[in-house]
């Protein structure tokens, strides 16, 4: 089944750098989207119909978890499961309507989008095509429904991948399906055609990961009762929207991670569109690796400059489009003095020296991502340099021990202490006639004022069920924007009363990495942040 140990030990969320199907469906609409998206972090206001989709999908998704009772026709089957969508739908609407109005930033109203009868109506539909799977399974006399990852169930314990994590103190109701001895019932042709679903109870990450962990995706439903396995996505939509020319790429994607990931292949993909209740099959294309690899290649050598806007824009005509097509930006330039400086003058890249000692890893840095380290030292002072993130320098660990010259690394700090990053542009050499940085001197701090593009905030469960909180904002100089960054207790009020428009300036911002692009990160302890403006 779509689960596989993840390559991180205690992830916090999906790694930029691999490949995924949003990443690749957004490639192949608008690589200028994708940079801006997925290299620079930069999104919209969060809308109705983007939380919505989410929850009306683990709605639908939660109810193909019931276990029928006993029943002697299609009908009461059928009146059994849609008896439980009026309560559903309620609690979706009302958890949506949640995480809505608690969102940093949102454009839109949640009542004048939504009601519970839209809501019951696409559960409904989703409902109805799931009965159709149960229909064909009672027509053909049963079918599969033993596997070592079995469809997860609410009278059944959920399946992890890494149960050593697990709080072993949670219970789980745990009751066997009894199938008839006689002839098939049609509760028995639920309980076999029920799909693998994402399973609500499980804060593990629950995807496919290649092996070479360049690239890893996420199924919604994945059939398997007839013996055929066929992968799903469920869409909250009619199938006639921009977006929905994406389909075919990101099923496909899905249908070609199953084949590198598992002995089986996938044989079917579908889009199921709750709106209308739609099935629409799309078509295999059997794309081989290479293409795929070609793809991430070219996401891997896009050039890292944070210049907004582009200097190069789209025409806006793609679906999504939005950073990427904006000639000007709506807030006037700010003017920064003293003691705030410009994005461009951070420094990126440093030279230093030192005696090259203690590899490590690959271990998970503050974002889960497994990476190799090492240390380096000149004279009493020692720095730890890592990768940038999974594979920006894997030849970490062949170099020899002893005096080494470091080029093009990153300077950054984790927990108070110096850190340099290395990533394709960086080497260890044994010598280089450029200019060196004492390795007293790095810099890991920055002061910057600028103009806030976007903000959000999210939340999740961490591997071992530990919650896990990080707020982020995007800061605008006038010519570079950049992403700001704070985790658990360094979010406080201020940061959670921080809107678009808002010009700030920050003191003390930690330096950090992703991409080959500056990240600042909030300290509690050290950084200030003051609103100079509020619009």
């Amino acid at each position: 089944m779509p689960i596989q140990i993840p390559p991180e030990a205690q992830s916090i969320g999906r790694a930029r750098g691999r490949l995924s199907a949003s990443s690749l469906t957004t490639f192949n609409r608008c690589n200028k989207q994708w940079f801006l998206n997925y290299r620079i972090g930069l999104r919209g206001p969060l809308s109705p119909h983007q939380v919505l989709g989410v929850h009306v999908e683990d709605g639908l998704c939660s109810l193909f978890m019931e276990r029928a009772p006993y029943v002697d026709s299609q009908s009461e089957l059928r009146d059994w499961i849609m008896g439980k969508t009026a309560n559903k739908a309620i609690e979706v609407f009302e958890q949506g309507k949640s995480e809505f109005e608690n969102a940093l930033w949102s454009k839109g109203s949640w009542d004048e989008t939504f009601t519970i009868e839209m809501i019951e109506s696409m559960l409904i539909n989703g409902l109805e095509l799931q009965l159709e799977e149960v229909e064909s399974c009672h027509k053909a006399g049963g079918g599969i429904n033993e596997f070592d990852i079995p469809s997860p169930c609410w009278d059944s314990p959920p399946y992890f991948a890494q149960p050593d994590k697990v709080n072993q103190m949670m219970n789980w109701k745990d009751v066997p399906y009894e199938f008839s001895k006689e002839q098939l019932t049609w509760s028995d042709a639920w309980e076999i055609a029920r799909p693998w679903v994402k399973d609500p109870r499980n804060p593990q990450p629950q995807r496919m990961y290649h092996n070479d962990k360049w690239a890893a995706g996420e199924c919604d439903l994945v059939h398997r009762w007839d013996g055929r396995i066929r992968i799903i996505d469920v869409k909250m939509g009619d199938g006639s929207g921009k977006f929905a020319s994406s389909l075919p790429d990101q099923l496909n994607f899905y249908s070609w991670l199953w084949d590198q990931t598992h002995e089986s292949n996938c044989e079917g993909l579908e889009g199921w569109y709750l709106t209308n209740g739609l099935r629409k099959i799309v078509d295999l294309e059997n794309k081989d690796s290479s293409y795929y690899k070609s793809v991430y290649d070219k996401m891997k050598k896009w050039p890292s400059d944070n210049q907004f806007p582009l200097a190069e824009r789209c025409d806006g005509e793609s679906g999504g489009c939005l950073w990427c097509s904006i000639d000007n930006v709506e807030y006037d330039k700010p003017n920064i003095s003293m003691p705030y400086e410009s994005l461009s003058s951070i420094p990126s890249r440093v030279n230093v020296k030192g005696v090259l000692q203690g590899s490590w890893g690959p271990l998970p840095n503050h974002y889960g991502e497994p990476v190799l380290g090492a240390m380096i030292q000149a004279g009493d002072k020692m720095v730890t340099i890592e990768e940038s993130q999974p594979g920006s320098y894997p030849l970490m660990h062949s170099a020899e021990n002893g005096e080494v010259i470091i080029t093009g690394a990153l300077p950054g700090v984790w927990r108070g202490q110096p850190r340099l990053y290395l990533d394709s542009k960086s080497q260890i050499v044994n010598e280089s006639s450029l200019e060196l940085t004492r390795m007293g001197m790095l810099r890991t701090k920055a002061n910057v004022q600028g103009i806030i593009m976007s903000c959000s905030k999210r939340d999740g469960k961490r591997s071992d069920g530990r919650p896990w909180s990080m707020v982020s904002f995007h800061l605008w100089d006038g010519d570079r924007v950049a992403e700001v960054v704070a985790f658990g207790s360094s979010i406080n009020g201020t940061m959670l009363s921080l809107k678009p428009g808002m010009e700030i300036g920050i003191y003390a911002a930690e330096l950090g990495w992703r991409e080959g692009l500056v990240q600042l990160r909030i300290d509690s302890r050290n950084t200030r942040i003051e609103i100079k403006t509020k619009s």
